[in-house]
């Protein structure tokens, strides 16, 4: 789908909403209001009972140097929109005929499917990936998935208590990597990225603040990214919210300037996207303030992901 088509229909509650444990449910004269309480999907069968070992599966441990099309994207610190911009880059990147999967790597402030209004969907959770041998089938696991936009998601679901050891996380990104033309993995602040082989050999990408605190908490980013032996992200600049007008911001070109490379950008906040996200509606479309930046991104993405064509060798006159 377009990013010109219809947006869907806000959603209004029809039942009675069931709050996450410890979070209080509004008084009843408010439900016939047009705000959705968040509810989360049905909790799998023994999702957080089953033992698991602690000790990775030697696939696991096995280098596999194949997939060249995950995307690993990070963010020096969170709340600056690193998962709309993934979630962007995901729904582009459908538009161009790309089977493309979004995987929600961010362990601490995840919940990929509530930001996109598909969390009453039914479909896979992290908290049901369970790969004892460090490895799972492409194809079956893509069939499980939710789709947004005809965009595959694997959402986190924090609420299940449990976070995937590293080896499951690994074994479900190489999965959709074979099963899909690009995976993009929204990793946060960029934890896993140490320990899951797969997120240091993708291609990098960083989300930066235009801002001064935002460039230097970017430029420190990108030295961790570096010490892990990631290669050279390919930076977005995305406009701070809530600045007054003329002050705060920085510019492209002064980014430029500070991180010695090119920031392509800005990707601008859109009043509506955050009312539609704060109100549980989800992405209704790829903003027109940022889609000059989105497709600058996604056209970045696209040429990284080919695979290096052959080189041929000269036949040999006899």
């Amino acid at each position: 789908m377009n990013s010109n088509t219809t947006p869907r229909v806000a959603r209004r509650m029809t039942s009675p909403a069931v709050a996450p444990p410890g979070v209080p449910l509004p008084a009843d004269d408010m439900h016939s209001s047009a705000f959705r309480y968040y509810t989360p999907p049905p909790k799998p069968l023994a999702s957080s009972d089953r033992k698991r070992s602690k000790d990775a599966p030697p696939a696991a441990l096995a280098t596999d140097t194949m997939f060249h099309n995950i995307v690993t994207m990070t963010a020096s610190h969170s709340g600056i929109g690193l998962s709309v911009t993934a979630s962007m880059l995901a729904w582009t990147l459908a538009g161009r005929g790309l089977n493309c999967a979004l995987v929600d790597a961010d362990f601490v402030g995840g919940c990929l499917d509530l930001l996109l209004g598909v969390e009453r969907e039914s479909g896979l959770r992290f908290s049901q990936i369970d790969a004892p041998l460090g490895r799972i089938e492409g194809a079956a696991l893509n069939h499980e998935l939710l789709v947004w936009e005809d965009v595959r998601i694997l959402p986190y679901d924090p609420w299940n208590a449990r976070q995937p050891e590293w080896w499951e996380v690994q074994a479900a990104i190489r999965a959709l990597a074979e099963a899909n033309d690009v995976v993009i993995v929204d990793a946060g602040q960029g934890g896993l990225i140490e320990t899951v082989p797969d997120l240091r050999r993708g291609v990098q990408v960083v989300v930066a603040e235009l801002s001064v605190m935002g460039l230097a908490r970017t430029k420190s980013h990108r030295s961790r990214l570096a010490s892990w032996g990631c290669d050279t992200p390919t930076i977005v600049g995305i406009e701070p919210r809530g600045v007054p007008r003329g002050r705060g911001g920085v510019g492209i070109a002064e980014a430029e300037d500070y991180l010695i490379a090119t920031v392509l950008g800005p990707i601008r906040p859109n009043v509506g996207l955050c009312g539609d996200v704060l109100e549980g509606l989800g992405i209704r479309s790829v903003v027109k303030g940022s889609r000059k930046a989105v497709t600058m991104l996604a056209d970045a993405v696209e040429q990284a992901i080919r695979p290096p064509r052959a080189v041929s060798k000269p036949s040999e006159e006899w």
